[in-house]
C-alpha cells in the first residue's frame, strides 16, 4: 500500500503534540495508539489521490475521519470539515488549534450551511452508509450542491455482494430516538450502488472501484481489538490492494456538471 505514511505521521504528531502540552484527551491518545483502522489504510490516500485538490483552493469534507482534512490543510488547501457530532468537532478544534487553514464546524450533510458553488471540491469517507434512507441520496445531492461546476466529489462506501442493513441494539448516533434496534450502516451491492450515483442530477460519476485489502483482517483486527493495534503499520507495509468484486470498499468519483 502507498500514501498511508505522512497520514499515520501526522496522526502520532498531532496525539503527542497535545499530550505533552496540554495532558489528557481522548481523541489524542486514539491519534497515538490507533493512528489508522485498517480500511482507513486504502480509503483515506485513495481518496487523497482522487481528490487532487490543489493549495488554496476550498474544500469540504462531510464527516470523514478527520485526519485527512489536516493533511490536505497541510498542503496548502482551505478545508472545512463538518460533522454532525458536536463531541467530535469540540475534540478535532483543540487537537488541531492553531493548524492554518482548517476549520471543523457542526452541521448536518443533509441540509449544508453552504451557498451553492461554494467549493471546489468535497469528499466523505465511510459516511453516508449511516444516515437512514432515503437521505443517504439527499447528502450526496448537498455535496453536489455546495460544489462548483467541474469540480469534483469523491464518495467511499461498504460493499458487499448483497445489499443488507446493520441494526444495534443501543443508539450509536445522538439523534436516535429510544427504540428496540437502531439503524447503523448500508452495505451497497450493485444495484444499490448504481441507484446512489444516479440520486444527484448534477453529478457525473467519472470513475469508481471496488476494493480491499489482502489479506483482509479488518472483521480479525475489529473482533480483537485491542490486542492487535501494535500492528497496525502491518496493514500498510504487508497489505496490498486487490480490485473486483470480492472487495469491501467502493469509491465514486463524481465530476459536477
Amino acid at each position: 500500500m502507498q500514501g498511508w505514511g505522512t497520514l499515520y505521521r501526522t496522526s502520532v504528531g498531532l496525539g503527542l503534540r497535545y499530550l505533552l502540552r496540554h495532558g489528557y484527551l481522548r481523541e489524542a491518545v486514539i491519534r497515538v495508539v490507533v493512528p489508522l483502522d485498517p480500511s482507513r489504510y486504502l480509503e483515506l490516500p485513495e481518496t487523497m489521490r482522487e481528490l487532487d485538490a490543489r493549495p488554496g483552493e476550498r474544500v469540504l469534507d462531510l464527516a470523514s475521519p478527520k485526519l485527512l482534512a489536516v493533511t490536505l490543510a497541510r498542503d496548502g488547501v482551505e478545508v472545512v470539515s463538518v460533522d454532525q457530532l458536536e463531541p467530535e468537532i469540540d475534540a478535532w478544534r483543540k487537537l488541531t488549534a492553531g493548524e492554518p487553514r482548517l476549520v471543523f464546524e457542526v452541521a448536518d450533510g443533509r441540509a449544508l450551511p453552504y451557498g451553492d458553488a461554494s467549493f471546489h471540491r468535497a469528499y466523505s469517507v465511510s459516511v453516508l452508509e449511516h444516515i437512514p434512507e432515503p437521505d443517504d441520496e439527499q447528502a450526496l445531492r448537498e455535496l453536489a450542491r455546495v460544489v462548483k461546476p467541474g469540480g469534483r466529489v469523491v464518495v467511499t462506501l461498504p460493499y458487499a455482494r448483497e445489499y443488507r442493513e446493520d441494526w444495534r441494539d443501543a443508539p450509536v448516533y445522538a439523534e436516535q430516538v429510544a427504540g428496540d434496534r437502531h439503524f447503523f450502516q448500508r452495505w451497497y451491492d450493485q444495484a444499490r450502488l448504481e441507484r446512489f450515483a444516479a440520486a444527484a442530477a448534477g453529478l457525473e460519476l467519472v470513475s469508481s472501484s471496488v476494493s480491499r485489502l489482502q489479506p483482509n483482517l479488518n472483521a480479525f483486527y475489529t473482533r480483537t481489538f485491542p490486542l492487535l493495534v501494535p500492528l497496525g503499520p502491518a496493514f500498510g507495509l504487508l497489505a496490498r490492494r486487490v480490485d473486483g468484486p470480492g472487495g469491501d470498499v467502493a469509491r465514486l468519483t463524481f465530476r459536477r456538471a
